[in-house]
């Protein structure tokens, strides 16, 4: 299987990149939602599923992400996250229509994954991974919960909100054994996760975005790292109660700027002594 390619400006894996990054390699409890590049995709394709996610492949933040799925006449409906909705009688003019709206060759179009809410609104888990003395850490993870309608959780794009973790994961799953079983596997998916990335490039912070099913499965959303433009959000976690988890993660970010500062003398400091 043809392995992700790393844009080697900003140095990092675009959405359809990744898709194959993590398509290239087996992450034991992690569900991949189907996905396509628009310009491959076909109408077989897409009425495999009732609901489906479009989005440009070099965005962050939720931004220009819009959902089309099934209507109850047979036809198809787009929703765009600005609130506006087209309707389209065949899967084939709405094709046509995304065609014109979005990039064929850099765009995606991902399976909306049978995923859980929680007090009827769309949530993702978010968790984030960091380096600590050469070794990949899980520094913590908490829920992006969406505004009642939006079709994303992120906080600007969504006007969503941030919840505890385990406040999610009380309503969704009363047992307290099923709560640590799913805990659990969000911890080693990131880490797996972490570990096939490491072939790509020498990134030290990693965002992983889940939806869990209300049977407990974890679908993998997106996964954002560490670029030459910034990197997965930290100030998501200052916005918990407890800041214990957020100064915990702006420490080891602090010990990683200055291991790469020290990297960087060390280097120029090498340079001028080359004859």
């Amino acid at each position: 299987m043809t392995r992700g390619q790393i844009d080697l400006n900003r140095m990092y894996l675009d959405k359809w990149q990744m898709h194959i990054a993590l398509s290239h390699d087996v992450v034991q409890g992690l569900k991949l939602p189907s996905t396509k590049l628009l310009s491959q995709c076909t109408t077989v394709d897409l009425n495999k599923h009732t609901a489906w996610y479009v989005k440009p492949i070099n965005t962050w933040g939720g931004h220009q992400i819009s959902k089309f799925e099934k209507a109850d006449d047979q036809g198809w409906v787009l929703r765009h996250q600005t609130g506006f909705a087209q309707r389209y009688r065949h899967i084939a003019q709405l094709v046509q229509g995304l065609r014109f709206i979005y990039d064929p060759t850099a765009t995606i179009v991902q399976q909306a994954a049978p995923v859980a809410t929680w007090r009827n609104r769309p949530f993702d888990i978010r968790v984030l991974c960091q380096r600590e003395s050469g070794r990949w850490v899980f520094a913590g993870s908490l829920a992006r919960v969406a505004a009642q309608g939006s079709l994303v959780s992120n906080l600007g794009t969504g006007h969503g909100e941030v919840v505890p973790t385990r406040e999610v994961l009380n309503v969704l799953y009363p047992k307290r054994s099923k709560q640590s079983r799913v805990q659990q596997r969000l911890k080693q998916c990131s880490l797996r996760i972490c570990e096939i990335l490491d072939s790509y490039a020498s990134f030290d912070e990693v965002g992983v975005d889940y939806g869990l099913s209300p049977e407990g499965q974890v679908w993998l959303f997106e996964v954002n790292t560490n670029d030459r433009l910034g990197g997965p959000s930290r100030a998501l976690f200052a916005e918990l109660p407890d800041k214990t988890t957020y100064e915990q993660i702006e420490t080891r970010a602090e010990a990683i700027r200055r291991e790469w500062f020290s990297q960087l003398v060390r280097e120029i400091m090498n340079a001028d002594q080359t004859p």
